[in-house]
């Protein structure tokens, strides 16, 4: 049993007790201590003057401070690793316990935290893109509202997450509460296209099986995109932003474009982080999995993702395609590469 910590009231009310002439036994009947515990502390009172606890060494460091800056420097290089990688990396030859790597973790500052997912950059992606957050880094918002951004996303009926942790007693792992049962590839996905610019949202408009860059023409672009740039004057005219998908430029959907007068505008591969509908599939995202009841067939993930699409606001967009241009100067302060969008 843990022994009883006493206050700092406590200590001071056994003092004066002893101080009235109370015996060590006596006061220990009446606070409920042993009367040795009870001696120590007036022995300590009379030395020091104080009844606090003394400063205490602790258990001795196993490593030395140069070891412990090697240690971080290892971490620098190889954020990926485990406790038990990085003790084999660090000192090898030394007897060491995770719980040691673990601490030396923590007093740097550091934590196992979510890991951040995005594309593989090359150096020529990272290229492309600067210099095109260069090129348009001086337009104003008024430039911005012309584009209209698209892009396709799927959405599964079970979403996975890898991260998933479960609060158990040990050997509770098969106990039926304590596990959480899928179904091979989320169940199944649904995949749509949509269409925002700063002053409207456009159809959200289900694609069926694999786009082509015939269905991308049939089902997409006459009916919705070309349709809607038709209703602009020639001068007023919107830009077209689509990404480097093959269905995309495919010669048949460019010659499309052109012929129907729709301009588009060049797009750096690699570059979700610059599309801000990127931002609206992930609204839409939580949306569907904090449903309830939530969806159980594909049908129904449909009819939802149609709904919440709906009641994605012009505020909510307006926030998002107003900010290109923090979005192009992060781009050129990572010359390139990865950013916090």
């Amino acid at each position: 049993m843990a022994r009883r910590r006493l206050s700092e009231a406590i200590r001071w009310q056994i003092i004066g007790m002893h101080a009235t002439g109370a015996s060590f036994k006596a006061i220990g009947r009446q606070l409920g201590y042993h009367y040795t515990v009870i001696s120590r502390l007036v022995r300590k009172h009379r030395q020091t003057g104080a009844v606090k606890d003394r400063p205490q060494s602790g258990r001795p460091r196993v490593t030395s401070e140069r070891e412990d800056r090697a240690f971080l420097r290892i971490i620098r290089r190889e954020p990926f690793s485990t406790s038990t990688v990085l003790k084999r990396a660090w000192l090898p030859n030394r007897h060491l316990s995770t719980r040691t790597v673990r601490n030396r973790l923590k007093a740097a500052g550091m934590a196992a935290r979510r890991v951040i997912k995005r594309p593989r950059l090359t150096d020529d992606h990272k290229r492309r893109r600067l210099a095109w957050c260069l090129a348009r880094q001086r337009w104003n918002l008024r430039t911005w509202r012309r584009i209209h951004w698209s892009d396709e996303s799927r959405f599964l009926l079970h979403v996975t997450d890898g991260r998933l942790r479960v609060w158990r007693h040990r050997n509770t792992a098969y106990t039926p509460r304590n596990i959480r049962q899928t179904v091979p590839f989320g169940g199944g996905p649904v995949m749509v296209w949509g269409c925002i610019s700063h002053d409207c949202k456009l159809d959200l408009v289900t694609v069926r099986g694999n786009l082509t860059g015939d269905q991308y023409m049939r089902h997409v672009l006459e009916p919705v995109v070309v349709t809607h740039f038709d209703n602009h004057p020639l001068a007023t005219r919107p830009v077209y932003m689509d990404d480097n998908a093959r269905p995309h430029r495919s010669r048949a959907v460019v010659d499309y474009l052109q012929n129907n007068a729709v301009t588009t505008l060049p797009w750096p591969a690699m570059s979700p982080d610059l599309n801000p509908l990127e931002h609206v599939w992930d609204i839409l995202g939580r949306r569907i999995q904090a449903l309830q009841p939530p969806v159980q067939t594909l049908r129904e993930l449909e009819a939802a993702l149609h709904r919440e699409w709906l009641q994605v606001t012009r505020e909510q967009i307006r926030r998002l395609t107003g900010g290109m241009r923090r979005r192009v100067d992060a781009v050129i302060r990572a010359r390139g590469g990865f950013t916090r969008y």
